[in-house]
């Protein structure tokens, strides 16, 4: 592959591809880089990207509003180029300090849309000053609308196969305490345990996305239980015990249903999706159900899913218990690391206990 990173997934493939197209016209380009928007928080969080080198700002995310000059790009809605990065950018920002400590020297920023929404920002950065001429800007253009284009092929699709599991929700009465604050914190936490675990563990920017997207809908099989054992507020017998569990393999068929109506088989990573419903309540030691899978052989998207909606539960407040403290929480994970739990999924979890109760401010519960 030379001197470029890249993770293996079709669509960091092509970016890669297209960095090794600009490469034989225009060298100097020394990164390619995919920013998400998300609209619901405001931030931009790295997705993909292909670096010559050490890449420089992977799992980094930001508030848009905290970077005018990225913010002032979406605002436009039209490209920026920067002829000399070090005369241009002032080192106040993280995104600022990172790019000039990394030696870039030039760059140009694409805005990406899907119909009015921002999809996100498109960097392409030069190791030298003053690369981005007209000529050469008129070139990546091109580029640039290839590369917004498979970006929002990919998150639509995302997004079909979320709104119809979200319908099937709506049509199956589903009611539990899986409000929608508690699924989008749980599927930031498991972002956020993605990003801290150790090196070589640690999952990509790319895969951490998808876990975001995909982490709500890993009880998505408790729409097929019955109110009278989905609420019950009091111990289930064994029988309803049985019943419940039957949730992991009903979501499994649901979401296999769905991927093939459709025809979403070709969406990137939906193995994830897959491993999430089917694995999340595996236990580290394999007491879990139902396929009594145990450490390395639990799909580490599941084993991550499972740490950060425990953690949620617990944190949360809910009909028959009330919400527990925080250090109480990470005492009980780091009680059951081995035993329920990943020890290195809890041990991100905990060391990062201020993150992860800023994501419980950010999506609070509505009375």
């Amino acid at each position: 592959m030379g001197p470029f990173e890249m993770s293996q997934s079709t669509i960091s493939a092509r970016i890669f591809a297209v960095h090794q197209q600009l490469a034989s016209f225009c060298p100097q380009i020394t990164r390619i880089a995919v920013a998400i928007h998300d609209p619901i928080t405001g931030t931009l969080r790295t997705f993909l990207q292909s670096t010559q080198g050490a890449n420089p700002l992977a799992a980094y995310e930001c508030a848009l509003d905290d970077v005018p000059s990225l913010r002032s790009i979406a605002q436009a809605r039209a490209p920026r180029v920067i002829n000399d990065l070090s005369k241009a950018l002032e080192p106040v920002s993280e995104h600022s300090v990172r790019i000039l400590g990394s030696g870039y020297r030039s760059s140009y920023t694409v805005p990406m849309f899907a119909h009015d929404d921002l999809l996100g920002l498109l960097f392409f950065d030069a190791d030298e000053t003053d690369v981005f001429t007209p000529q050469v800007r008129a070139r990546l253009d091109v580029f640039a609308q290839l590369i917004s284009l498979l970006v929002a092929r990919e998150q639509a699709s995302i997004h079909t196969l979320s709104a119809a599991i979200r319908t099937a929700v709506k049509f199956g009465r589903f009611r539990d305490e899986e409000t929608g604050a508690h699924l989008m914190r749980m599927s930031h936490l498991a972002q956020l345990i993605a990003r801290r675990l150790p090196p070589g563990k640690a999952l990509d920017d790319e895969l951490a996305e998808f876990l975001l997207l995909f982490a709500p809908l890993h009880d998505i099989g408790k729409i097929a239980i019955p109110d009278d054992i989905l609420r019950k507020q009091g111990p289930l017998s064994a029988v309803e015990m049985d019943i419940m569990r039957s949730h992991v393999d009903q979501g499994f068929a649901l979401v296999n249903t769905l991927i093939d109506e459709f025809e979403l088989n070709d969406l990137e990573h939906i193995d994830m999706l897959r491993n999430i419903v089917r694995y999340h309540h595996e236990n580290f030691d394999g007491s879990g159900y139902n396929a009594g899978l145990s450490a390395d052989g639990i799909p580490i998207e599941a084993r991550i899913v499972k740490v950060a909606d425990v953690f949620d539960a617990l944190t949360s407040v809910r009909p028959y218990k009330a919400a527990w403290p925080v250090e109480e929480a990470c005492r009980y994970l780091s009680d059951h690391r081995g035993t329920i739990f990943d020890p290195d999924c809890a041990d991100a979890l905990i060391g990062s206990r201020d993150e992860a109760m800023a994501i419980r401010r950010r999506f609070e519960d509505t009375p």
